[in-house]
């Protein structure tokens, strides 16, 4: 027994974090569990690991654990070390730092309002994300031209009075320019207006402004008319994406093969008020699931306040468990939950969409040759249980009607996208026995030869049309080739069932499913493509126009011999002798042209 053996069958069934490090004492992966015991010791199952867990395990020599009272605690010490330790094998959040927040201590005498990266619960009010500081500063600055609030530090210190006070953007609480009761009601002003809550800031200055006209303070009521009606402009710039007021976040997420992207919408009081992006560099072996859980545990456990709803493109395990573990950190619930119509299911695609564009601009700014990694691709890769994402496929069908012009066809997509300059086109030679499964392995087996031969990179996923039958005869195309480790699948046509030769059962992909679309996509192209070159074979043999193809048959010979003979089938069967009595035919070119029918000749 190895002594990583003997720690893990030591350890307690009970909650805790556990740590693998390697020889050098460095850790490479934190983890959490409610029973410590199984979870470390599945990791000494290598045969059940996914890649990046298997290669973590190939580094690891020692593991420290921490044990907690709670999964709650484990959770947290979890997130905690993670962002602490940054271990390579862990899913996390690259410059998490990036996202600006507004913040105001209401607890103070004068609360004032300031632009911070840093989140802490130290009592204090936070608003936002927001995607960036210089961002939100030029937010605030438009907004105090309305609702003119400090944002100095320190106020009771300050000596005179600053600029933002002679450009209108504070009424000078510090030096005492307005009354204390009236500045604090401007700060309820701006936090009704940052979370989002129109009713309630336009009925507050209503009542200010009636308050005002009762006093016979007409200037100070017509300079509140004018703040009501420039914030309701102000408001009404945000996009109102619903009708109720509850302050939810909506996550979406792209991938590429080496990096993930989650995107967050804040919405408050029905209004998409701002929206951040996650980065991770993390390689496609993971599971958008896991990816979702991580931001979550390193995300929203460490925020001071919280939404009513985080909206999730996919669900997630232990969603309603989390749910619960947020609400002990909020005044109310946080409710969880993957929607599927409506409202919140168009955020959620406004999310995804925003999540693409936004890993698109890292890619394009860092010149990266990475690509956002099609939905179909991802879908397939964890249907068919492939190691790498099919990035690139390639597709093959037949077209033959009664045994003439038989042709094949090979059409290349890289992610979820066809390449037409690289499809391939196959004049089927078998005439022995010209039945589908005799022409799908002969087009297989030539294209990978081919392959092989000139040194190209062999795909990622082989997709043949039809049952098991062309999939037996696909797959003894890469034995003889040796190269029957490349994943081949058939989809048979009628009940759209997927066949593998680990799965001869087949596989059932949901019809609305985005993998289900692509294969049927590829198959439908090899098809389309397949039949197109048939066509053109058809034409050309009923036209005589395939002769020019024989060496030496140039249009003046072809003509010869259509006018001598009258159609391309008579010069198949005719003669040598034939050939040569032909007006512009030589013995050699008639030679040459019956040994081009013999041994190149389609039908």
């Amino acid at each position: 027994m190895s002594d990583l053996e003997k720690l893990a069958n030591d350890l307690p069934v009970s909650p805790g974090v556990y740590m693998w490090k390697d020889s050098e004492g460095k850790i490479l992966y934190i983890g959490k569990s409610k029973e410590l015991r199984k979870r470390v010791q599945s990791y000494l199952r290598l045969n059940g690991l996914d890649r990046r867990r298997w290669e973590m395990m190939q580094h690891a020599e020692d593991l420290e654990t921490i044990l907690t009272n709670t999964d709650r605690e484990a959770l947290l010490l979890e997130a905690t070390l993670i962002q602490k330790h940054r271990p390579r094998y862990n899913i996390a959040l690259k410059d998490d730092r990036r996202h600006a927040w507004i913040k105001v201590n209401l607890d103070s005498e004068v609360p004032t309002f300031s632009v911070t990266r840093e989140v802490e619960k130290d009592g204090a009010t936070y608003y936002g994300p927001y995607g960036s500081t210089k961002r939100v500063e030029r937010f605030l600055d438009t907004l105090r031209k309305y609702i003119p609030i400090a944002m100095c530090t320190g106020p009771e210190s300050v000596r005179r009075e600053c600029m933002d006070y002679h450009l209108g953007r504070c009424v000078g609480p510090c030096k005492e320019r307005v009354q204390l009761d009236e500045y604090r009601s401007l700060v309820e002003q701006m936090c009704l207006y940052l979370e989002g809550q129109e009713e309630k800031l336009i009925d507050l200055l209503d009542d200010k402004m009636n308050q005002a006209a009762k006093n016979l303070e007409y200037e100070k009521a017509a300079e509140i008319r004018d703040r009501i009606h420039d914030i309701q402009i102000l408001m009404r710039r945000q996009r109102v994406v619903e009708v109720n007021g509850i302050s939810r976040d909506a996550l979406g997420i792209a991938r590429t093969e080496q990096a993930s992207l989650v995107e967050m919408l804040v919405v408050r009081g029905g209004r998409l008020i701002g929206h951040d992006s996650f980065y991770f560099e993390i390689d496609l072996e993971t599971p958008d699931t896991e990816i979702l859980t991580s931001f979550i545990e390193q995300f929203y456990f460490t925020l001071p306040q919280l939404p009513e709803e985080i909206l999730l493109p996919l669900d997630i395990p232990d969603r309603e468990q989390y749910s619960e573990w947020l609400g002990e950190n909020s005044e109310e619930p946080v409710r969880i939950r993957v929607p599927e119509e409506g409202k919140e299911a168009e955020l959620i695609e406004m999310a995804n969409r925003n999540a693409y564009r936004d890993l698109r601009k890292i890619l394009i700014l860092g010149e990266s040759e990475e690509e956002i990694v099609h939905d179909g691709v991802k879908e397939l890769k964890m249907a068919l249980g492939l190691r790498h994402a099919p990035m690139h496929i390639e597709g093959f069908d037949i077209a033959n009607i009664q045994g003439t012009d038989p042709t094949g066809s090979c059409v290349v997509f890289k992610n979820g996208e066809p390449e037409n300059s690289r499809y391939r086109m196959f004049r089927i030679r078998v005439k022995d026995t010209p039945d589908d499964y005799a022409m799908m392995h002969e087009v297989v087996y030539r294209r990978y030869r081919g392959v092989l031969e000139r040194g190209n990179r062999l795909p990622d996923l082989i997709l043949i049309d039809g049952g098991k039958g062309q999939l037996n005869v696909a797959l003894r195309a890469l034995e003889e080739l040796g190269i029957d480790y490349v994943p081949l699948v058939s989809i048979a046509k009628r009940e759209e069932i997927l066949f593998t030769k680990e799965n001869l059962d087949g596989i059932a992909l949901e019809f609305d499913s985005e993998g289900l679309h692509l294969v049927q996509q590829v198959r439908d192209e090899a098809h389309r493509f397949a039949q197109r070159y048939h066509h053109k074979l058809r034409e050309k043999r009923f036209t005589g126009s395939i002769l020019e193809e024989a060496p030496g048959i140039g249009p003046k010979r072809r003509a010869a011999l259509l006018y001598a003979l009258g159609s391309y089938d008579a010069v198949r069967k005719a003669t040598l002798a034939e050939l040569v009595a032909i007006d512009g035919m030589t013995e050699k070119s008639a030679k040459s042209l019956r040994a081009w029918i013999d041994t190149n000749d389609p039908l």
